[in-house]
């Protein structure tokens, strides 16, 4: 799976489960964002299935 770089600040994307990081491409939960939105308001996304889905978003925000 191809990672795609984000600019410093632009937002985060992760799990919330306990599995490590390093397994994450076979964990079966889904992919959450947090951005700060225009007003900076946190805003937080989930139910992404796929990283590229989750960065894909981040980065049209």
């Amino acid at each position: 799976m191809a990672t795609k770089a984000l600019a410093h600040g632009m937002g985060s994307f992760f799990k919330d489960c306990a599995h490590p990081k390093t397994g994450w491409t076979r964990c079966p939960h889904t992919y959450t964002i947090r951005y700060r939105s225009a007003t900076g308001r946190q805003v937080e996304e989930s139910g992404f299935t796929t990283q590229d889905q989750a960065v894909d978003r981040l980065t049209k925000v």
